[in-house]
């Protein structure tokens, strides 16, 4: 079976932290907050590095991350290998175009939801991680989060915001393994014109379609 890589998607790497603070003191978490606090619908283009601690392999990703509230989120892979995860509140798709394979999960998927609701700044994270302000370069200020409950997709990030701006730079996640997921955000659109159809997936003519939405246990996808 198919496993949603530790990110997104998902990745995903971490995004919008929009109402909730990170601490009322720390200028970084405040300027962050307020940039995204209004963000409805955004689009952002990533770099994404996957590296495997024990064998030392090392995965580069680009792609495109779509997202609207409350909780929609479009992670796209388009090199090397073409990739979708598609989240939504009524499923879960995590397409494969160049295989003509694509899987539809339950949307009550607690490890990806996590990381996603990180991601989209929907996590309550003064309630959630332990922060540390790690300190700043050349205007950027490196903000660590240690889960106060770990999980196997994450038991460690950190994220690296302009100071002054509040736009996220940067993130990384560490999961149980050690291993790493990367992501450099290239641009960010926070005021992007989405229609409804970019979180809508139909699966190709002729590709094969793994419903594990009925019946019998269903195994949990990771966020990329």
């Amino acid at each position: 079976m198919r496993n949603l890589a530790y990110i997104c998607a998902g990745f995903c790497a971490f995004f919008f932290f929009t109402s909730f603070a990170l601490a009322a003191t720390d200028p970084a978490a405040d300027a962050m907050q307020k940039r995204y606090a209004a963000v409805q619908r955004m689009r952002a283009d990533f770099i994404q590095t996957l590296t495997h601690k024990e064998s030392g392999n090392v995965e580069k990703r680009t792609g495109v991350l779509f997202f609207a509230k409350p909780l929609k989120v479009r992670w796209e892979t388009k090199t090397p290998i073409p990739e979708l995860l598609l989240i939504t509140p009524e499923a879960v798709w995590n397409a494969f175009p160049d295989e003509d394979m694509a899987y539809k999960y339950p949307p009550n998927i607690s490890e990806s939801e996590s990381i996603v609701r990180v991601l989209t700044g929907q996590s309550a994270l003064d309630k959630d991680f332990i922060v540390e302000n790690k300190g700043m370069e050349k205007g950027l200020s490196r903000l660590a989060l240690y889960p106060k409950n770990p999980t196997q997709s994450m038991t460690e990030a950190e994220l690296v915001v302009d100071a002054k701006s509040g736009l996220i730079h940067s993130a990384r996640v560490i999961d149980f393994y050690n291993n790493t997921n990367d992501i450099v955000f290239t641009q960010q659109d926070l005021a992007a014109k989405l229609p409804d159809s970019t979180f809508v997936f139909t699966p190709a003519k002729g590709m094969k379609v793994e419903d594990r939405t009925k019946g019998g246990p269903v195994a949990k996808p990771l966020m990329r």
